[in-house]
């Protein structure tokens, strides 16, 4: 199996978007929510859930483990590869969702850094709505800038709207919010040529970001670019390939009843949790 993990259920909106490219494939998808959301937890919380994650899924039969979390990739993904993953579980490995979106907004593959620092490109503002520790980690900005200089990047915390989505706040609210956020990036820089959301849990409300931001804005899809890598990445990691019967396992560490509230922004084969 393919194991995908985040905070909550933003990361339902990469499972959906690899069901759809890996048909055959096998998933198990963790949804840590008794500790969600983590966009206001300390850096050593977040290292620490994302390890715990990461490991419940390996135990399971797991080889590879995708952090549908940008605040879980942003902040643990480099400490887990670099002190935890290969004495913990030799040969398996970890991705985040970071690394095919910092390859989309600059269009340099992962390996490339400064090659194109000295070319002429038109001046980009791409503005990036996600939680506040991924902000705070400024990941997002320090890759792209090796990459493309001719990008600034428009950073914009958005708390609040996690907690909106997970608690069933219901559309109006979680509407409101989105609609004041946009407001004051926009006081802040008039020019917005792009915009990523940075959550995975954003593309479930992806239609409030759109109309707030206008139709001539365009909205990267992480959910798309993230399929998109892992097919081409077991391509030619073929080791990590484990098509079988193409059937998806949900399981939580919170309460399964309470992860119903999110059952109007799911389809229904994406809302039937098990409690471990």
């Amino acid at each position: 199996m393919i194991g995908v993990f985040d905070s909550g259920s933003g990361g339902l909106t990469i499972l959906e978007a690899l069901q759809k490219h890996l048909p055959s494939q096998d998933f198990m998808y963790l949804g840590d929510h008794a500790n969600a959301p983590y966009g206001h937890r300390s850096n050593e919380q977040i290292v620490e859930f994302t390890k715990n994650g990461v490991d419940i899924l390996m135990k399971r039969g797991c080889s590879l483990v995708i952090l549908a979390c940008n605040t879980a990739a942003a902040v643990a993904l480099r400490t887990l590869q670099q002190t935890w993953l290969e004495n913990a579980h030799p040969g398996k490995r970890i991705l985040g969702v970071l690394v095919p979106m910092v390859e989309a907004i600059t269009g340099v593959p992962w390996s490339e850094t400064s090659s194109n620092a000295n070319k002429k490109y038109t001046p980009q503002n791409i503005a990036i709505f996600a939680t506040r520790k991924t902000v705070e980690s400024n990941a997002y900005n320090e890759e792209v800038q090796k990459r493309a200089p001719h990008i600034t990047l428009l950073p914009k915390a958005c708390p609040g709207i996690v907690d909106a989505i997970e608690g069933g706040a219901g559309n109006l609210p979680i509407q409101g919010l989105i609609e004041g956020y946009v407001r004051e990036l926009r006081a802040e820089h008039k020019k917005i040529d792009a915009a990523l959301l940075g959550c995975t849990h954003f593309p479930l409300v992806r239609k409030y970001f759109h109309a707030a931001l206008g139709q001539e804005i365009e909205l990267f899809s992480q959910p798309t670019v993230v399929a998109q890598s892992l097919t081409e990445y077991l391509r030619d990691h073929p080791e990590y390939n484990t098509e079988e019967s193409g059937k998806t396992k949900l399981i939580t560490t919170g309460s399964a009843s309470n992860v119903a509230a999110l059952s109007s922004f799911l389809p229904d084969h994406l809302q039937t949790f098990t409690e471990i």
